[in-house]
């Protein structure tokens, strides 16, 4: 229960020290060491944690994806090729309400660390055209920017199900995961775009549609060369944005490009991902805290299930701001409990799944809604005040899914 505790000390202290306007980065290193030190992890422990971002090659990487692509996202900025592929998408999707949810949904495609960043310029300028509140602009790129990583098999998140669980249907589960997405996206559109402002949308022919659509695959081809790269020849991200960045250099007028390529480096934004994975590694340390929600889990049923599962997604999807440890944990016990059928181990373990994504999801650490809030320069304060509702909202579809998948599959 100690480190229970210190965990959500920590995370109940990051608002209040965001509000004192210590930057992020600082502010997360901070609230990891409050957390090891009031867990009782030993100063030599918590030090090896933020050694191990520096020296463990999976945190090295991850932080270099991260500032890649806020390199990438700068460039493309600078040069234009983001509001190349907004013009082209207002003539293809004629309404901006569905343009605004569709591009971050496109670029969420791009299964990286802090891909977010590459939406978030172009949701803030349409956003501001529409008339949406900074935290709307913000919270609308979150919720559309994560739909396929729900849905894909490909995805991070689902591989590692597939791991965990072999004889799973991947594919069964994504079908049960979209109605927990077409959910999600309606209350998106009913909570943040339904009174936005309207905007004059061009009326295009057959032929100048055709002539946009070849104008946004171009605009968007840095972003889908990396998952091309990744997916094809398992190219490193960070090799294949490499890529993508030279790619914009001849997509680019070449103007004062080593300039702006220096200018993209972003301090801010390395700091803030070297503080989220020491504090991550400071909670993979709370080895206590971790066997305690396993006793707590196993061989539940019912309604205790439903609250156990969705008290630990929440706890370690929120002090961390990551959803595989969620899943590495939650996952594998809802598989090994008794059930009547398939069916209702697929439910439970689509309901699971779901729960590990919404703690993730509302995270005060999450980087893909630290990075946009940077951009659109929204606040901690203001994001949670307009998350209010879906606070309320996604957990009760989650509930409701779960009754509702067992009345009406076999």
């Amino acid at each position: 229960m100690r480190q229970l505790f210190a965990v959500l000390l920590a995370i109940a202290c990051i608002p209040i020290l965001l509000k004192r306007k210590i930057p992020v980065g600082p502010t997360l290193l901070l609230a990891g060491i409050l957390a090891g030190g009031t867990a009782g992890i030993l100063p030599a422990a918590i030090l090896e944690a933020f050694t191990d971002v520096f020296t463990s090659q999976a945190s090295l990487s991850s932080v270099l994806i991260v500032i890649e692509i806020g390199m990438l996202s700068y460039l493309m900025n600078c040069y234009g090729i983001l509001m190349k592929a907004e013009r082209a998408l207002r003539i293809l999707v004629p309404n901006p309400r569905a343009i605004i949810m569709l591009l971050p949904t496109m670029v969420g495609a791009l299964q990286a660390p802090g891909g977010a960043a590459l939406s978030a310029p172009f949701v803030n300028n349409l956003g501001k055209e529409m008339g949406l509140s900074k935290a709307q602009r913000s919270n609308i790129n979150m919720i559309a920017r994560h739909v396929l990583m729900l849905l894909l098999p490909f995805s991070t998140n689902m591989l590692i199900v597939h791991d965990l669980v072999p004889d799973l249907s991947i594919p069964k589960l994504a079908v049960l995961n979209l109605g927990f997405v077409v959910l999600m996206q309606g209350a998106g559109y009913f909570f943040l775009l339904r009174h936005s402002q309207p905007i004059d949308m061009p009326k295009a022919a057959a032929a100048e549609r055709l002539d946009a659509l070849g104008r946004l695959l171009f605009a968007l081809s840095p972003i889908y060369l990396v998952i091309i790269l990744k997916a094809a020849f398992n190219i490193p991200y960070t090799l294949a944005l490499i890529f993508s960045m030279l790619v914009v250099f001849f997509m680019s007028d070449k103007e004062d490009f080593l300039k702006r390529l220096k200018c993209s480096f972003n301090r801010n934004t390395a700091l803030m991902i070297v503080g989220i994975y020491f504090f991550q590694n400071i909670v993979g340390r709370m080895a206590e805290m971790l066997e305690l929600f396993s006793r707590l889990i196993g061989g539940q049923t019912g309604w205790a299930f439903l609250a156990l599962v969705a008290l630990v997604g929440t706890v370690f999807g929120l002090s961390t701001g990551l959803m595989y440890l969620a899943v590495g944990i939650l996952i594998p016990i809802a598989a090994s409990l008794p059930y009547t059928s398939e069916s209702a181990r697929l439910i439970a373990l689509s309901y699971t799944f779901c729960w590990s994504f919404l703690g993730y999801f509302f995270s005060p650490i999450h980087l893909c809604q630290l990075l946009t809030d940077q951009e659109v320069g929204c606040t901690v304060g203001e994001r949670y005040h307009n998350y209010l509702p879906f606070m309320v909202v996604l957990p009760a579809i989650t509930v409701l899914l779960y009754f509702l998948y067992h009345l009406i599959l076999p």
